[in-house]
C-alpha cells in the first residue's frame, strides 16, 4: 500500500509540474504580446488620452480636487522611480 501512495504522489507531482510549465508558457506569451502592443506608436501616442480618461473617471467618482491630489501623487511616484 505504501508503494501505491508513492506512485500517486509522484503522479501528482508530475501533474503539478506540467500545469506549472503550461502556466509559465501562457504568462510569458501574454507578457510578450502586451509589451509588443505597448511599444507601438499608436499606444504611445494615445497615452495622454488614456491618462485623461482615467482622471476624468476618477474625478467623477471622488471629485476634481481629490482626483487632482491623487494624480499629483502618482506623477511624483513615477518621477522618483526614474
Amino acid at each position: 500500500m505504501e508503494q501505491h501512495r508513492t506512485d500517486a504522489e509522484r503522479d501528482l507531482d508530475e501533474l503539478r509540474d506540467a500545469v506549472l510549465d503550461d502556466w509559465l508558457t501562457v504568462t510569458s506569451n501574454v507578457t510578450d504580446a502586451l509589451q509588443a502592443i505597448q511599444q507601438t506608436v499608436s499606444w504611445r501616442v494615445t497615452r495622454p488620452l488614456r491618462s485623461a480618461k482615467l482622471f476624468s473617471n476618477k474625478a467623477k467618482e471622488v471629485g476634481v480636487v481629490p482626483a487632482g491630489r491623487l494624480a499629483a501623487v502618482e506623477v511624483a511616484r513615477r518621477l522618483v522611480r526614474r
